[in-house]
């Protein structure tokens, strides 16, 4: 994809500056131009070894992330927003996939993570990625300390907008409740 396409350059450089250490506008630049831009469109599955081994940043859109149970449902983990890191957990170990699902259309930054070695953001790339994985699981064991309801609230408060760009279904997925549960919920929040 052309970056010429996209106009919003400076919004682009402003998102780099949160997770790189350069400072100087020049090397920000610079380092925008080592990335690659990729659109995908709504419902698009992400497949995994195309974000391999690279730093991601969703730019615009929304990402659900989720695995196929033994039941052969599928189990939404987590989502990404627009100008967050796209983390994923899998391990060499893993018996189960994590699939990527674009909710909406996505546009997403990357670039290798032997171009980050190169331009000296490498070190810096991974304590970041560690700390958002840090920030996302603790977020996913207090939900599952927490009753239906509380689960709710808590994620209406950490992800304000999700429900503009991510179907109900999912989001009860992720929450672990059915989808009829969820509405109940959030009726019984309307009405107190």
């Amino acid at each position: 994809m052309d970056k010429k396409e996209y106009p919003e350059i400076e919004n682009y450089i402003k998102i780099l500056s949160t997770y790189m250490t350069t400072s100087s506008i020049t090397k920000l630049k610079l380092s925008y131009e080592a990335f690659n831009i990729k659109k995908y469109p709504k419902s698009t599955i992400i497949e995994d070894k195309s974000l391999k081994d690279s730093f991601c940043i969703l730019i615009c859109g929304t990402i659900r992330h989720y695995t196929i149970t033994t039941e052969e449902e599928e189990q939404t983990l987590r989502f990404t927003l627009p100008s967050n890191i796209l983390c994923q957990y899998n391990s060499n170990t893993s018996e189960h996939t994590e699939y990527l699902c674009c909710m909406s259309e996505c546009i997403i930054l990357s670039m290798s993570n032997r171009t980050l070695k190169e331009i000296g953001e490498d070190e810096h790339i991974n304590i970041c990625s560690q700390n958002i994985v840090l920030e996302n699981l603790m977020f996913e064991v207090d939900l599952l300390r927490m009753t239906p309801q509380k689960r709710y609230e808590k994620l209406c408060k950490q992800y304000q907008n999700i429900f503009l760009s991510v179907p109900l279904k999912y989001i009860a997925s992720f929450l672990g409740i059915t989808p009829q549960a969820l509405c109940r919920i959030r009726k019984r929040l309307l009405n107190s």
